[in-house]
Formats: structure tokens, C-alpha cells, sequence
């Protein structure tokens, strides 16, 4: 009573797990979870994959495909997503089945059920891939299956045993050996990805407060790598620390960092104020629509309050006046997918 195999949309993430420290641990990993009502299966769930617990793709059931979620997975060319596509259809449709198999060994069928799998590989510090595959079944752990299990282990049970027949026979071909496979043959391919650079655009919001001070808000998001300096200047001199606050440099979870920083200064004194983004990944000069001098230091970004738009080198830059009693910072951040969240609840796995 076998299954085919199946197959996971996990070659792609390959590229990246040679992100940050070379030498260090990475894990890349995709989650799908299939659920029935009543004992029937339904057809409205989300994927998503992981790599280092950070989302790069996103799968929509309904759509009947793969997209991608971050500037590197926009980069790939469509025949990989039609690929990718193609084998995460074939994945619903198994787990799908399992689900309905192991049902059917169950005497209460009614109400709600779920089947997830989490399936990947993981590279330590000795740069040995490790392949490893999960299953719960109604958030409980049905099958395990790594090197460490030299294959698949389980405590026993019927629905155990069935997932074990479907699952084992597939582990080392397919997950020990094809994806990790996979994974070790793109690094070359993501190490020269990451060697670009993606300069950050800056955006300047300005809001009053209860007691009639202006809040500046100097916002950098959309690049990489994450080293950057948002710097607000009074008179040609920069503020002290204590009178900024920083929302420190954050991931979005595309693979690109996102900062800002805010300063609360009088009404009528916003032309004595500026924001200067230093971003030491672009080292071109670029000349102020104003006229000053920038300091050339690396690159500088300056940001004056009274212009409304104005767009230096790579970096658009925006004035908006909200007006409104009490601003708080944007998170720059497009993890979030509504429906997903709502359907799946699948967090990043911690494998």
C-alpha cells in the first residue's frame, strides 16, 4: 500500500545556506500541512520555506503554485518556479492521501485533523549535510527520520506504521540523498549572489505630538548587507545618541535589513535638522539636490526635511507630512501572509 514518492520544492533554498558564516550551521527546510473536516480533506492550506527559520517561498494551494518571497528568489528564472510548482501540486496530493489513509485506521473521524511534514537538510560546522524528515499528525510526532535514525523511527501504532511503509523507502534516496545532494551542488551559485550589493531606500515621515513637537522619522530598508548608519544632524552637527531613537538593524525576511531612527524635535525647526544614511556597501558620491557639500565618508544619503521628493543615486527618498498626534515607526516587513497565518499556523520549524 505504498506511495509515490514525494517530491519538495527544497533545491531552490539550496542556494542559500551558505549565507553569513560559511563555516557555521544553517538549516533549510519546507513546511506543508494538509487538514480534513469530518473526515474529508480539504484543499484550502499554505507552504512556506525556510532557511535559517527565515521564509523564501511561499506556496498557495489555491493558486496551484510556488512564488517567490525575497530578491534573491525573484531572481530565479520562471522554469525553476513552474518546476517547483509542479512538485509541491504532487506533494498536496500525497500527503493528502496520507491523511486520508491514516483516517481511516481512526474511530473518531469527526471534526478537525491535520498532517504536516517538514522536510530538509541541515549543514553543521563540520560541513556534513545532514537530510531529516518530520511528520505530525494533529500536532504530535507520527515519524522521524535522520541519519542519527540511520532512517525513519517512530514509537508504534497503526497510523505509525502506515506513514512508516509510505515514508522509509523514500528517506535515503530522496531526502538524504537528492536533497542534500542538491543543496551542496548550488553554494557556488548563492556565494555569487550575495556578493552584490542591494543599496537601501530611505524614507522621512514627520508627525506632532499632544504638546506640538515634531517626530522625524529617518527609515532605510530594502538592503544588503546589513551594515548601516542613520544618523540625524542639528546645524550641520550630529545629535547626540540620547536624543535619537534607534529601532536598531532588523531583517525583513527577504534576505534584506531594515533600521530607523527618530528624533523629536520643536515645531518650526525642522530646516535645521537632517538625516544623513552612511551605507557601506555603495561607495559612489552622490551631489545634493540643495546644494551642500555631502561628507565623503564610504557614501552618504542626505535627507533634508522641507523637500518633498527627491532621489539620490539608488536611494529614493520621500517627505511625508501625517499630521498626526502620535507617529509610530513602520516595520518595513512582508513575512506576514494573511491567510496563511489565518489557515496553517506553520511556524518556521526549530530543527
Amino acid at each position: 500500500m505504498g506511495l509515490s514518492p514525494v517530491r519538495h520544492c527544497l533545491a531552490v533554498a539550496a542556494f542559500l545556506v551558505s549565507m553569513g558564516n560559511a563555516a557555521g550551521s544553517h538549516s533549510l527546510s519546507y513546511n506543508i500541512k494538509v487538514l480534513s473536516q469530518d473526515g474529508f480533506v480539504q484543499s484550502g492550506c499554505f507552504a512556506e520555506g525556510y532557511l535559517d527559520h527565515q521564509t523564501f517561498l511561499h506556496y498557495d494551494h489555491n493558486k496551484g503554485r510556488a512564488e517567490p518571497w525575497g530578491r534573491w528568489a525573484e531572481k530565479l528564472e520562471a522554469e525553476t518556479w513552474e518546476t517547483e510548482s509542479k512538485d509541491l501540486n504532487e506533494t498536496w496530493k500525497e500527503l493528502g492521501k496520507l491523511l486520508a489513509e491514516i483516517l481511516s485506521l481512526q474511530k473518531e473521524k469527526g471534526g478537525f485533523h491535520s498532517l504536516q511534514e517538514t522536510v530538509g537538510c541541515k549543514i553543521h560546522e563540520d560541513s556534513h549535510p545532514r537530510g531529516f524528515r518530520l511528520l505530525h499528525f494533529n500536532g504530535e510526532l507520527l515519524l522521524s527520520c535522520s541519519p542519527e535514525a540511520h532512517g525513519c523511527a517512530l514509537p508504534q501504532s497503526s497510523a505509525q506504521t502506515l506513514a512508516m511503509e509510505v515514508v522509509n523507502k523514500h528517506y535515503q534516496a530522496h531526502v538524504q540523498g537528492e536533497l542534500c545532494g542538491r543543496l551542496q551542488g548550488y553554494l557556488e551559485s548563492w556565494t555569487g549572489f550575495v556578493e552584490r550589493t542591494v543599496p537601501p531606500a530611505v524614507n522621512v515621515t514627520r508627525s506632532r505630538d499632544s504638546e506640538g513637537m515634531v517626530h522625524l522619522t529617518g527609515k532605510a530598508f530594502g538592503f544588503f548587507p546589513r551594515n548601516i548608519s542613520v544618523v540625524w544632524f542639528w546645524d550641520e552637527e550630529p545629535m547626540s545618541r540620547d536624543a535619537q531613537e534607534s529601532g536598531g538593524v532588523l531583517p525583513d525576511g527577504n534576505r534584506t535589513y531594515h533600521t530607523w531612527e527618530t528624533v523629536k524635535i520643536p515645531q518650526g525647526e525642522e530646516e535645521r535638522v537632517k538625516s544623513i544614511v552612511e551605507y557601506s556597501g555603495n561607495h559612489s558620491a552622490h551631489l545634493s539636490p540643495l546644494g551642500k557639500s555631502l561628507v565623503h565618508q564610504r557614501s552618504w544619503w542626505i535627507v533634508s526635511i522641507p523637500v518633498i521628493v527627491f532621489i539620490i543615486g539608488f536611494c529614493p527618498i520621500s517627505v511625508q507630512d501625517l499630521d498626526q498626534f502620535q507617529m509610530e515607526p513602520t516595520e518595513h516587513n512582508g513575512l506576514t501572509h494573511p491567510e496563511f497565518q489565518s489557515l496553517c499556523q506553520t511556524p518556521a520549524p526549530s530543527v
